[in-house]
């Protein structure tokens, strides 16, 4: 069994655990961060985190947002941000990571043809009591040996809060330009290549200057980070089928396995050391923690419910 990260260590000390429960598409993160920082990232999957404790910062979109605790918070896949502790006592928060095609089965089918695009709201903070309680109860069986039915029913429910959400605050996609769609595409496809900025110009048929220009406006971040990024989502996906670290950091084109433990440290939050690759249930010490914080977001928003009545 693993140890908690939600409790013990030495004070101030960074604690995290990255999993995957059974259910296809989904990866759990419960982490308490007083020091980390993380590099300017994006992820494949939706991010959908619940702040227990402390209060997160984080960048998105070019705007600054603060997550205290009690809220939840949200970024789209593909969407660059950062995070970092909005205060030196840190935060506490718990994420769920939803790959796409997951995504489209908790929000159910769309209306019209055109509704996939805005059944999302935007990425930033979201102060929605019903999403906060679907979250907490989702980690609770997540985080515990509850049956199928009980982890598929409390991911659906949460599916079912963030689309009525959505239908309140639903926002549009903003299309990839040109330039930036053909890069991003061949960077896609040949994550291990190592291109230049020449040839990766002579690609999109322009200049080296106009493709970083437009790239990092479309990606957030030049292409030589959107490429470091892609290896880490592919190190990511080997370390989760169970392959040593020093292996996954040469098949993804690192230096060497301390060059690849720091990269993958500052985009994701974790060491390699920090995956649970097989693991069909979550600690039991985590779930316990998890369970305690649950009950006191419930009890802090029956209080909320009774002030506004």
């Amino acid at each position: 069994m693993f140890p908690s990260p939600l409790e013990g260590g030495p004070p101030g000390q960074d604690r995290a655990v990255l999993w995957r429960p059974p259910l296809a598409g989904v990866e759990v993160l419960h982490a308490r961060f007083r020091r980390h920082v993380y590099a300017r990232h994006a992820h494949e999957a939706l991010t959908l985190a619940l702040v227990d404790a402390g209060a997160a910062a984080f960048t998105c979109g070019g705007r600054d947002y603060l997550a205290p605790s009690g809220t939840a918070f949200m970024i789209r896949p593909g969407e660059p941000h950062t995070g970092s502790p909005a205060t030196p006592a840190g935060y506490r928060y718990r994420v769920l990571y939803i790959e796409p095609r997951t995504l489209d089965e908790l929000l159910g089918p769309p209306e019209s043809a055109d509704a996939t695009s805005t059944r999302l709201p935007a990425s930033g903070t979201l102060r929605d009591p019903r999403l906060v309680r679907s979250l907490a109860r989702a980690h609770d069986a997540l985080g515990s040996r509850a049956s199928s039915l009980a982890r598929e029913s409390a991911l659906l429910d949460v599916g079912q809060a963030l689309a009525e959400h959505g239908a309140e605050h639903g926002s549009p996609v903003v299309e990839v330009p040109r330039v930036a769609r053909i890069a991003r595409d061949y960077l896609h496809a040949h994550p291990d290549a190592d291109v230049s900025l020449k040839q990766l110009s002579q690609i999109c048929g322009v200049g080296v200057h106009h493709l970083i220009r437009s790239f990092s406006a479309a990606m957030g971040m030049p292409p030589h980070a959107y490429q470091t990024q892609l290896r880490v989502w592919r190190a990511r996906s080997l370390l989760f089928e169970g392959l040593q670290a020093a292996e996954v950091a040469l098949r993804t084109g690192f230096y060497d396995q301390a060059h690849f433990t720091r990269v993958f440290k500052r985009y994701t939050g974790v060491t390699p050391g920090q995956f649970l690759p097989s693991a069909s249930a979550a600690p039991a010490s985590l779930a316990t923690a998890s369970r305690r914080t649950s009950s006191r977001l419930q009890k802090a928003n029956r209080a909320s419910q009774r002030g506004e009545s």
